[in-house]
């Protein structure tokens, strides 16, 4: 087994804060919620980064991606060991900012898709759950390396305009837990009879790790969202801790080898 020390003695992540995302409640489950983690996370607004801005079919422009490394900086300066962020559209600036800041950055749950694709077979797909499907597309996609010919094998479908989701975003509705959960596995189930391919899901969207079992449990295919990218690029930044050998001494004796084992092809 492997684990983490108390978490008062690890580095602390950096998480990027949008400047919408003030109001929003953020259970558990959620990257924001520190309860979400194991390691503490330090927290560092970015500016002009409202909803629109940020969910944009279009390149940012130099000016708004400066507000995210300017971010970014001084969550370095305040001693993060690397950052996240809290929407998956920031996928389009991945390689971007990597370049202007002193720390690692892992700007979406999107960034798992190129692994995932590499991890199944080519006759598989991987099913993305976004906030809005129209948005989503080539810019997002192209900042994080998936080429045209990995889109073949990629379906999306968006949360609906007049949903929950988009209530509680776009329009400070209530936070009802289950009627998040619902939409969110009804997307799933939508998606699957539009694409009977898919074998396992992303989930793009900052709020929907929280319903990450539900689809599981509901389409019996894995999930992976922004807690389980996290997770994964923290486990390296701070590799786990495993318990005593308590064998050491019989790792030492010398073990025979036969032929096929010492002649090298």
């Amino acid at each position: 087994m492997s684990f983490y020390p108390s978490s008062k003695e690890l580095p602390a992540l950096g998480a990027l804060c949008l400047d919408y995302t003030d109001d929003i409640h953020r259970p558990p489950g959620d990257p924001l919620n520190a309860l979400s983690f194991p390691f503490p996370l330090l927290f560092e607004k970015v500016q002009k980064a409202s909803l629109w801005n940020v969910v944009s079919s279009r390149e940012y422009p130099d000016e708004f991606l400066q507000q995210f490394v300017d971010a970014c900086v001084k969550l370095a300066n305040r001693g993060a060991v690397g950052i996240i962020t809290s929407c998956g559209f920031l996928s389009q600036v991945q390689k971007r900012i990597a370049g202007k800041i002193p720390i690692p950055i892992a700007t979406s749950s999107l960034l798992q898709v190129p692994l995932l694709l590499a991890m199944r077979p080519e006759s598989e797909h991987i099913g993305i759950i976004t906030f809005d499907s129209s948005t989503l597309g080539d810019v997002h996609f192209e900042g994080i390396g998936v080429t045209k010919e990995m889109r073949e094998r990629i379906s999306v479908i968006g949360c609906p305009d007049d949903g929950a989701l988009r209530g509680v975003i776009q329009y400070g509705d209530a936070y009802i837990h289950e009627e998040l959960e619902a939409e969110i596995v009804e997307c799933a189930q939508e998606l699957l009879i539009h694409d009977p391919k898919i074998s396992v899901f992303v989930l793009e969207c900052t709020q929907m790790p929280p319903y990450a079992q539900a689809v599981f449990r509901e389409t019996g295919l894995p999930v992976y969202d922004v807690i389980t990218m996290i997770d994964w690029f923290y486990s390296g930044l701070e590799p786990k801790t495993t318990l005593p050998d308590d064998n050491k001494d019989g790792g030492k004796r010398r073990r025979a080898r036969d032929a096929k084992e010492l002649v090298k092809n």
